[in-house]
């Protein structure tokens, strides 16, 4: 194949350039976040409400409350395996594992949060989606 779609821009990239585009995306920014994350197409994201889904989460180590972009809420409502098992705390300014964070809207633990919407995935589908 000449062109891989980039996973994070959603372009058709030539093949040759994509670890240099790819690169470019999970660059660091000074807060430590990457400039951007891996999502959904914006068409294949979750298109209802937010309404009583979880936006925002702190890690009780740090006390800080980070808020989820909504671009990758969206995709994790329709794919609960796109992303591993950590987040990014502002508090921090790293990764955490999501066993050490909690969604300040219901208190749940994110990792239990996470493990709820792919077990309710693969009953509804029978196993995991395919990796690209």
């Amino acid at each position: 194949m000449l062109f891989t779609r980039c996973p994070y821009c959603h372009k058709n990239v030539l093949r040759f350039f994509f670890s240099n585009h790819k690169a470019k995306h999970e660059a660091s920014r000074s807060d430590g976040q990457q400039n951007e994350y891996v999502t959904l197409h914006p068409t294949g994201r979750f298109q209802g409400s937010l309404s009583g889904i979880p936006q925002c989460y702190v890690h009780p180590k740090c006390g800080v409350v980070t808020r989820m972009p909504e671009e990758i809420i969206r995709s994790y409502l329709i794919n609960p395996f796109l992303y591993g098992a950590g987040s990014f705390c502002c508090g921090c300014g790293k990764h955490i594992p999501e066993s050490e964070l909690f969604w300040t809207e219901t208190g749940q633990n994110m990792a239990e949060y996470t493990r709820d919407l792919r077990g309710q995935y693969t009953q509804k589908y029978g196993a995991p989606p395919p990796r690209d």
